[in-house]
């Protein structure tokens, strides 16, 4: 049987770390944050922001997913922030072949910090400085051979087993021909490599993975180790080859970063990356630990109460099976008073005769062989307690000699009186539990639906990185969002076709009418676009109702100064005439659309992810029915932040029933890009 498991091996470190450096690298961390046992960091790269997820001592990935951000950092991750924020990425590597990630970080003296990532023994964060001293560590804790102190210096942990891209042949065979144990076992111990690439190594030469080490010939040897080399130049050489494994209930088992042989069998699903594979796996792992905490604690208290009703059920049958015994006991001796005094009677009167105990207990039995009144009922005599033990409907009963079989028989009912009033308090019981039961069901009923999976974000279009909107006619306008991607547009995005828009003040975004289809552009699409300008300009922040804005065609604009001048990043030159739109509004509108996502073809459920959409309010309203629009304000207003809050307050009370929990979805981050700089006010306020 195949083992596989759900942390990474050394391989996979191995195959993540050279995506990542390659990706990740000159990377600027832009915040770190804390889910469960997860700790997601996002990064800011030349293509565009990532999220690095970490967790704990399973896996390191770039994720494409929705991770449920929590409102508030621990104090780990505060003081994470104050020195990780706005590092740069220098490099990112694995230490030794072990399950050890090192990122090193840019510091203010240009002497690199590192991150360190432990994937073993529960997992662990380590921030050093730049002479390996721990500033920060997730768990500090104190081994036999190092110890993770805060402000000590930080040492690996001893490399286990001979290191695995640096053995040779003759070292190979050297590990493991005088060994007593099984081969496969001893690959994986020597060499330090997980089960399932030791299992491989063996299986790749049809040798049995449970021979003992020192039977194998030579010839054996020669062909693990060229097993062994073919497998680690796979590793070191080819190309990723990445997939998720599945056993014969289409239930993913495994992720790997490259097809194996002991698995050709099994079904997969292929990925272009190690980091694609990884994501789309453990997204479903965590899936089933992010799920709603209200749904989930009442869920345990509903649990908890059935255990206490089906303890109280059971006690109930109990006593009543009491009551039911003891009332007999007692009616039976009552019925039987004079039979059982008599047998009372005859012991004591023995015993004050001087026999022994043994003595009555054999005359006794006896007599009960012989049917003689009121014997029939006897068991025997306790001399230690001073009991008689007689049995009634197969039930064992003590009779205190020192009382009446009447004091005794009362003594029997009371039990049974005692069992019936706690029978009456068990029951007010079971019923308050049944209450409080349907109490809790109808609480859950009545939570808000929760998305209980993780969701892969749609990937943005090119022109997302900008500002941009499509107009009512059908038009894309795209707009800089600062000096550097006013630039980008003009030196990429500008065809001959096109309408570029600005103002005369700065403080500006350069907007780009696109005419792909070399159209006369209709006037409704060139207001609306001056609005938009005017929206995303000092104008709104200087509180401007109106603006005048110009357009020119593109062979108008240009980045050559005259000669002597400097040109500032973002500005330009213009020439010849310009066009313009007198009154441009500050004035824009916030819609809310739905992407429908597709999850894998046995899924049947739909997924809606929101997507944030701004502009003049007659384009946006032909895109969506959800929509409300904003205004720039002087005072009462809201700043930034606090507006992108209210915009989602306000579309998660204001959607349909059946959208209310995508909205959930919706990003604070996103809705802010899609927000002009300044205080601003609803339309409706006054």
């Amino acid at each position: 049987m195949i083992k596989l498991g759900r942390e990474f091996s050394n391989f996979d470190v191995f195959a993540i770390v050279k995506e990542l450096d390659l990706i990740l690298l000159n990377g600027t961390i832009l915040n770190i944050y804390e889910i469960e046992d997860l700790l997601i960091i996002k990064i800011n790269t030349n293509s565009g922001k990532k999220n690095l997820i970490v967790k704990k001592d399973t896996r390191i990935n770039l994720t494409e997913y929705d991770y449920p951000i929590p409102n508030y950092p621990s104090q780990y991750i505060s003081s994470l922030r104050k020195f990780l924020k706005n590092r740069r990425i220098l490099k990112i590597s694995q230490h030794k072949f072990d399950r050890i990630i090192v990122i090193e970080l840019s510091s203010k003296d240009n002497q690199p910090w590192k991150f360190v990532i432990e994937l073993f023994n529960k997992g662990n964060f380590l921030l050093l400085d730049e002479e390996n001293i721990i500033k920060i560590a997730k768990k500090y804790r104190k081994f036999r051979d190092r110890e993770l102190l805060a402000k000590r210096v930080y040492n690996f942990p001893k490399s286990q087993g001979t290191n695995f891209l640096t053995i040779n042949k003759e070292e190979f065979k050297e590990l493991f021909k005088n060994s007593d144990a099984q081969i496969v076992r001893d690959i994986s111990r020597k060499i330090h490599i997980s089960g399932l690439y030791s299992e491989e190594i063996c299986y790749r030469v049809n040798i049995n993975k449970l021979t003992i080490g020192k039977n194998l010939t030579e010839e054996e040897y020669e062909d693990l180790y060229d097993s062994f080399k073919s497998l680690r130049n796979q590793l070191l050489f080819s190309q990723i080859d990445a997939q998720i494994v599945f056993d014969q209930q289409g239930k993913q088992i495994s992720v790997l970063p490259f097809e194996i042989h002991i698995l050709k069998d099994y079904d997969k699903k292929k990925f272009t990356s190690f980091n694609a594979a990884v994501d789309e796996f453990f997204s479903k792992v965590d899936s089933e630990l992010l799920k709603n905490p209200k749904e989930q604690k009442v869920d345990e208290q509903i649990s908890s109460h059935k255990k206490i009703l089906k303890n109280q059920q059971e006690y109930l049958i109990e006593l009543k099976d009491k009551k039911e015994k003891y009332y007999n006991i007692g009616e039976i001796i009552f019925a039987n008073l004079n039979s059982l005094e008599k047998l009372r009677s005859v012991l004591i009167d023995a015993k004050k005769k001087g026999y022994s105990w043994e003595e009555i207990n054999t005359k006794l039995k006896i007599a009960k062989l012989e049917h003689l009144n009121g014997s029939e009922f006897f068991e025997k005599v306790i001399p230690s307690t001073n009991q008689l033990l007689i049995k009634i409907n197969n039930n064992d009963v003590y009779i205190d000699l020192k009382k009446s079989l009447g004091e005794n028989a009362n003594n029997i009912y009371s039990k049974g009186k005692k069992a019936e009033k706690k029978i009456e308090g068990t029951i007010t019981a079971i019923v308050k539990t049944r209450k409080k039961i349907d109490k809790l069901k109808f609480e859950k009923e009545s939570l808000e639906v929760e998305i209980d999976f993780l969701i892969k974000k749609p990937k943005k279009k090119w022109y997302e990185r900008f500002r941009w909107f499509v107009s009512s006619d059908g038009y894309l306008i795209i707009g800089g969002r600062d000096a550097t991607s006013n630039e980008i547009i003009f030196k990429k995005y500008i065809e001959p076709n096109d309408l570029v828009f600005h103002t005369n003040f700065p403080g500006s975004p350069l907007v780009v009418v696109k005419n792909i289809e070399n159209k006369k552009i209709p006037l409704n699409t060139i207001k609306e676009t001056g609005d938009f300008v005017a929206s995303f300009s000092r104008a709104w922040k200087e509180t401007w109702g109106i603006v005048d804005i110009f357009y020119i065609h593109p062979d108008q604009i240009s980045r050559n100064p005259p000669s002597g001048e400097f040109l500032p990043k973002g500005s330009f030159i213009i020439s010849g005439k310009k066009n313009f739109i007198k009154n441009a509004k500050t004035e824009l509108a916030i819609g809310l659309n739905f992407i429908e996502l597709k999850e894998d073809s046995k899924s049947t459920r739909k997924i809606f992810f929101p997507k944030i959409i701004s502009g003049p309010e007659t384009a946006i309203k032909k895109q969506t029915k959800n929509i409300i629009t904003i205004l720039p304000s002087k005072s009462g207003g809201f700043t930034k932040g606090k507006l992108a809050k209210e915009i989602k307050s306000y579309f998660i009370r204001n959607i349909d029933k059946e959208l209310k929990i995508w909205v959930k979805l919706l990003s604070i981050d996103d809705i802010l890009l899609y927000l002009p700089s300044g205080i601003s006010k609803f339309k409706s306020q006054n």
